[in-house]
């Protein structure tokens, strides 16, 4: 009797030292850079209403352009319960779009290759890539991951010499999980998420 009492406690013991651990994002924080951009030589200057400037190209259909923010956990890339330090995918919207229409050219193709015989350099026009239905094109690549070690995190623009005059507003989102479990466990539970946020304006000119 006395043996049975004393399994009873200690398994009444170990329940009690059960630790839950809870990640709810606490100190997360997504932001753009200064400049829309970490290289000095790329970066966008702004004005005196806060909005960035752009200057497209009126050449080229599209001009290409890479914005750079960070995602961080006070001030260090993240490490959560679930996935460690992995990278973290970051979801970016612009409100500009455009038609690429059935029939118009999507690029011209080139072909090189050297003359065995003369040893010259020789360029061939391919016939030009087509396109065959009507698509919407968005004017920012609509995901990407973060550096695991900085917290950097990029994207890229393309808008249209058409939309010049236009304001592009830029959002970046990180949906982080909520997630718990118990301490020394390797498993967890996803209890929920967490969504961050911030958003900038380029002035397209």
């Amino acid at each position: 009797m006395k043996k049975l009492i004393l399994i009873f406690f200690i398994c009444i013991s170990c329940s009690k030292d059960e630790v839950t651990l809870i990640d709810n994002g606490e100190g997360i924080a997504i932001k753009f850079v200064d400049g829309l951009n970490d290289d000095p030589a790329y970066q966008l200057s702004k004005d005196s209403n806060g909005f960035y400037n752009l200057t497209l190209d009126t050449i080229n259909n599209q001009t290409i352009q890479r914005i750079t923010g960070k995602l961080l956990r006070n001030g260090e890339p993240i490490e959560d319960l679930g996935s460690g330090s992995q990278p973290k995918k970051v979801y970016w919207e612009s409100n500009l779009y455009w038609w690429l229409m059935q029939g118009d050219i999507v690029a011209n193709v080139t072909m090189t290759y050297i003359n065995l015989i003369t040893g010259e350099l020789i360029y061939t026009n391919l016939p030009p890539l087509v396109n065959w239905r009507d698509v919407l094109v968005s004017t920012i690549n609509e995901s990407s991951y973060s550096n695991q070690e900085t917290g950097v995190v990029n994207t890229v623009i393309a808008p249209i010499k058409e939309m010049i005059g236009d304001t592009m507003k830029i959002k970046m989102t990180y949906i982080h999980s909520i997630t718990q479990k118990e301490e020394g466990s390797n498993s967890f539970d996803i209890i929920g998420e967490r969504v961050f946020q911030d958003s900038t304006y380029v002035i397209l000119k």
